[in-house]
């Protein structure tokens, strides 16, 4: 499933020729008929390369991009938070770059061409506030969770500008909006994350004092300039040796042309009888299925391989080291990639009579019974919190308890349903409509909801930029293929051994739910040999957590609770 998180990220993926890219890059994004120009200045340093981004026309400029790699003709810049992706290819000429700019679910073409290092921002105003510059710091208290948060106030050509960082989610230099400070008020915002912040500087101008508004959450929020000690994430999980074989491999998917990349992992003195394939969740993963700080898939490998079971994890299509295009597939297509990985170590001669089965997470945990369903060669399938119920119910309930965890009332969380349930039914009922005719069916029912959102909400955001990011989101064509899907298609057909596991506090798939669905699908396919199980107190990366909220899943150390795991390779080993 897609991670619903208090602030969003994201790894922005460009296909280039590593020389050349160094350089100052212009482009215009045409949002609904307004035009938005975009930089990217991208310098290196010995072997690092660093990129830094202007949006001028919001008057945000150097936004510091986290990490940029070029490796193998690609490069990779790290854009944490800001739910952003520019995919594209560099010219022949080396003088233009073309692609497309993700984010917040809108797919816009965005060519870009070089030009003379520029400092272009809004016009000058006139700002005298020297006070209220500078960072400020302070700790939110989320429930009990606390996250620190980081202010950067600065005077840009006279107008004040502002970013923010949240260290504990591993976000940086996040554009505000917008940033006003008037009479010793200070009001920032940020609409794309629905986020307000409004309070007061003190007397000796040493603390702001305010209220955080985000999500309908209203939470107390002090600021100074004393910095906050960050909180350094430990990952204990990681493995720091590796005794066992680990190989690189490639393998092709004839269908979509592509070749895919992978780490095989086998047990160092060769004797291993089966081999697991993992599919990732929803979104760009790699081979590590990578999110937040953890790497829940390198864990999942070492640990099976540990015991004897081989492991084939492999970067999606359009990641890390895979060709193809991540954009525009769907669920489909990433069952003929996980097919691929089937047929890839059925063709090895020295894996013959090996037992091939496949272990997917979230979305892969859809994937996997498909691909099963379909190829009676592979032997197990292990499904980690994947869904069990038709998708668009499984959304309406992840949207509530995601709502509930985020402190919205009961009032907010049944409109929100009816809303959504509004959106997904006229999506299924129309399903061989065009996306143009879509797009009217649903500009009408996102702005009835949007007429009878609460004047906070509208002040957050106007109709027209909601309408145009839910139409971006579910219009998109993996979403569009997901919100038809019906599990039970499949896992109905499923006869091979099964094992389905799912955390107790899941707000994404949630186990009581999911597990039934999957419990009564594979009783249809009268399969002989299914588990179902439900464990306490775990969250839908199955971390111990308290509340299973979305936000907490980087600030938490565990990456893959390790009862799950021995259960996992113990029921694995036992086939």
């Amino acid at each position: 499933m897609k991670n619903l998180l208090v602030f969003l990220f994201a790894i922005i993926m460009i296909s280039v020729n590593a020389q050349s890219i160094e350089g100052d890059w212009k482009g215009a994004l045409d949002v609904q008929g307004a035009k938005l120009n975009i930089l990217f200045h991208i310098t290196k340093d010995g072997d690092k390369y660093t990129t830094t981004m202007d949006s001028p026309d919001q008057g945000a400029v150097g936004i510091s991009m986290d990490k940029t790699t070029v490796q193998n003709g690609k490069l990779t810049i790290a854009a944490p938070a800001m739910g952003m992706t520019y995919a594209a290819t560099l010219s022949e000429s080396k003088e233009a770059i073309e692609g497309t700019f993700n984010q917040g679910g809108m797919e816009l073409p965005l060519n870009m061409t070089r030009v003379e290092t520029t400092n272009e921002v809004v016009a000058k105003g006139d700002f005298n506030s020297p006070e209220i510059l500078g960072d400020w710091n302070g700790v939110l208290d989320v429930q009990g969770m606390k996250l620190t948060v980081v202010f950067h106030l600065m005077n840009e050509n006279g107008y004040l500008k502002g970013t923010m960082d949240s260290p504990d989610q591993g976000a940086k230099g996040i554009p505000m909006e917008s940033a006003t400070y008037e009479n010793g008020k200070l009001t920032i915002k940020a609409s794309n994350m629905r986020m307000e912040y409004n309070a007061e500087l003190n007397d000796d101008k040493s603390m702001i004092k305010g209220k955080f508004n985000q999500n309908g959450m209203k939470i107390p929020l002090e600021l100074s300039k004393k910095k906050v000690e960050e909180k350094t994430m430990r990952r204990p999980q990681e493995p720091e040796d590796f005794p066992y074989n680990q190989e690189e491999v490639k393998f092709v998917n004839t269908k979509g042309g592509h070749h895919l990349a992978g780490t095989l992992t086998t047990p160092s003195n060769g004797k291993f009888e089966k081999i697991a394939i993992l599919i990732t969740g929803s979104g760009p993963q790699n081979r590590d299925e990578e999110l937040m700080g953890h790497k829940p898939f390198l864990v999942i490998a070492d640990h099976l391989t540990r015991q004897g079971i081989a492991v084939l994890r492999y970067d999606d299509r359009g990641v890390g080291e895979s060709e193809g295009s991540f954009k525009g597939a769907t669920s489909r297509d990433f069952a003929g990639d996980a097919a691929a990985a089937v047929a890839y170590l059925e063709n090895k001669k020295e894996y013959k009579g090996k037992a091939i089965g496949l272990v997917g997470h979230s979305e892969g945990g859809m994937i996997a019974p498909m691909v099963a369903s379909e190829n009676r060669d592979v032997d197990f399938i292990v499904l980690l919190a994947g869904p069990g119920i038709d998708v668009f119910e499984l959304m309406l309930i992840q949207t509530a308890k995601i709502n509930e965890s985020q402190g919205a009332t009961k009032e907010e969380i049944a409109r929100n349903k009816k809303d959504g349930r509004k959106v997904f039914d006229y999506l299924i009922n129309n399903s061989t409509a065009s996306k143009e005719e879509l797009g009217k069916g649903l500009e009408k029912i996102i702005g009835e909801a949007y007429d009878n959102m609460s004047e906070e909400f509208k002040s957050s955001i106007t109709k027209e930029t909601l309408i145009a990011q839910q139409k971006a989101t579910v219009l998109d064509d993996w979403f569009l293929y997901f919100i038809n899907f019906n599990p039970a298609d499949y896992l109905t057909q499923v006869k091979c051994p099964t094992l389905a596991v799912n955390g107790e506090l899941d707000l994404q798939v949630t186990a009581k739910e999911n597990l039934a669905g999957i419990k009564e699908s594979l009783k249809k396919a009268k399969n002989k040999n299914a588990t179902v199980k439900e464990f306490k107190g775990l969250n839908h990366l199955f971390q111990k957590t308290e509340t299973g909220a979305p936000s907490e899943y980087g600030s938490l150390e565990e990456t893959f609770n390790v009862e799950v795991l021995e259960y996992v390779s113990n029921w694995i080993l036992e086939l």
